[in-house]
């Protein structure tokens, strides 16, 4: 992983002043607007001691899955990543379009890679000045995070499964609610019965 002084300049100078941005642990969501897409932002990565919130571990984990010379510098849109390329613009690296997957007509075989990333923005200050709050809808039965009766996408559970202490940022009013989502889907029981092992709740 390669880091240009030049065109990294203003990423280099945010790792510097802030280095790791959760946004799980904020009281409002935020995301950017992409093509007219909005991508809910997780963590903006740097160097930590979680695996999920570092630069380097992150860039490991996805090695040969993004495109050669991108950095991947954002977990997004609960599966995604954002990158940052060497002429320091940033894009969307989409898991459902951009994801290596196996080909099932050849033994140990890949389906040609689709290595056209989304555009997002031509420079990171750019980034950094579409990020918005995002609005919630009006009707509670459609709030995603609130409602205990909506579960979550199998690709967001699996953020939990590599860090499940992470439950315990959440408030202690919003915890019940989250475990109540998990018991919605097969994946988020296994969740529950990692949580169980690991002696996280009995």
């Amino acid at each position: 992983m390669k880091i240009e002084k030049k065109s990294h300049s203003s990423y280099i100078n945010f790792l510097k002043q802030y280095n790791v941005i959760d946004f799980y642990n904020m009281e409002f969501c935020y995301g950017i607007d992409c093509e007219g897409e909005e991508l809910p932002l997780e963590v903006i990565l740097g160097f930590s001691k979680k695996e999920d919130e570092d630069l380097i571990a992150t860039n490991y984990a996805y090695l040969n899955r993004i495109p050669e010379k991108h950095i991947a510098i954002a977990t997004v849109n609960y599966g995604d990543l954002l990158c940052l390329h060497p002429n320091g613009k940033i894009y969307h690296w989409d898991h459902e379009v951009n994801d290596l997957y196996l080909d099932m007509k050849v033994i140990n075989g890949y389906l040609e890679q689709n290595t056209n990333l989304k555009f997002v923005a031509d420079s990171f200050d750019q980034f950094l000045s579409m990020i918005a709050k995002i609005e919630e809808d009006d009707d509670p039965s459609e709030d995603e995070f609130k409602n205990p009766n909506i579960p979550f996408p199998d690709e967001m559970l699996d953020r939990w499964f590599q860090n499940p202490k992470r439950i315990f940022l959440l408030s202690e009013q919003t915890i019940p609610i989250f475990l109540k989502k998990f018991e919605l889907t097969e994946k988020g029981r296994e969740l529950l019965a990692k949580f169980k092992k690991e002696g996280i709740f009995e």
